[in-house]
């Protein structure tokens, strides 16, 4: 059963939406909207926040008491390509650096329809190469759009010979399909009465990001990419939302360790809410416990089942 949280959050999005029905929200106005979300931060016991000159004005590092030297996690912040601030994520950072110990560096990157694609990518890559000059294992996160981003750096390591670098890869109710005709298919469809946040939705998204480019590129629509080789993958998606096909069949296409969550009833990237919600508090604890798996060598490394059990190979 929903916590009562969360029943509060559904009727407060709710109230904004038929609100905004009668004056649509131009991008601007959303970008202001989500600064205004972002200044009402406050630090979290434990986690100090600090802005980071090293990347891109408005990029952030979270680092707890007593953080390990090894290990340290690159979170990539959503908002359809669009909008989003890295300083929203910081709820959700501190959170994961609390359960794991783990520095969080929190990467701001270019927006389109600005600067489209490869821009937001070349930034998520410049971030994962100063992430890895902290430490050398990287945990490559994201949500929604920063989903995208995400796996499309953890799949240019994967291919890059002898590049371990990227220990494993978090997923929150990603977009991996970014395809015209995806918007009409599917849960896009399926999924439009229960979706309380990307109901509405278009694809915008998907003509600013990709500007000239070709929608099928396997760096921007990731389903169509060889996924063979990545780390392992923890994913969470929700069955209430429209992006939950591009979920299952990214878990079911990358053919590697893959620990697959499907939450009832929540909201799109329900994780940002950490801290305040307590469906998102515990996702974010499961997070962090997959994480310590991964950093104590409790899961195995994706690429090692490519071949299947070793077992089968021999026979």
């Amino acid at each position: 059963m929903p916590s009562d949280a969360f029943s509060l959050m559904k009727d407060i999005i709710k109230s904004g939406r038929m609100d905004a029905s009668a004056k649509p929200a131009g991008l601007a106005a959303k970008r202001r909207q989500q600064a205004d979300i972002a200044a009402m931060y406050r630090p979290v016991p434990g986690v100090l926040d600090e802005p980071l000159a090293d990347l891109r004005d408005g990029s952030y590092l979270m680092t707890p008491d007593r953080p390990h030297e090894d290990l340290l996690i690159l979170y990539i912040h959503g908002g359809g390509f669009r909008t989003g601030l890295a300083a929203i994520a910081r709820p959700l950072a501190a959170h994961l650096a609390l359960g794991t110990q783990a520095r969080v560096v929190l990467p701001k990157y270019r927006l389109a329809p600005e600067d489209p694609y490869p821009a937001g990518l070349d930034d998520s890559v410049a971030a994962f190469e100063y992430a890895a000059t902290l430490a050398p294992r990287v945990v490559v996160a994201g949500e929604s759009a920063g989903a995208n981003l995400a796996a499309a750096v953890l799949l240019l390591h994967a291919k890059a010979q002898q590049d371990t670098r990227a220990l494993a890869g978090v997923l929150y109710s990603g977009v991996f399909d970014l395809r015209i005709e995806r918007y009409a298919s599917g849960s896009w469809v399926e999924r439009r009465d229960t979706d309380l946040i990307l109901a509405g939705a278009d694809s915008a998204m998907t003509t600013d990001y990709i500007g000239d480019q070709r929608y099928d590129a396997p760096l921007i629509s990731l389903l169509l990419a060889d996924l063979h080789g990545l780390p392992p993958l923890f994913v969470q998606v929700s069955s209430a939302e429209m992006l939950l096909d591009d979920s299952l069949e990214l878990v079911a296409r990358a053919g590697v360790q893959v620990e697959l969550e499907v939450w009832p009833e929540m909201t799109h990237a329900w994780q940002i809410a950490a801290g305040f919600l307590p469906e998102a508090t515990e996702a974010t604890a499961r997070t962090a416990a997959f994480i310590n798996r991964v950093a104590e060598g409790r899961v195995v490394d994706g690429a090692a089942l490519l071949g299947g059990p070793a077992i089968l190979d021999e026979v």
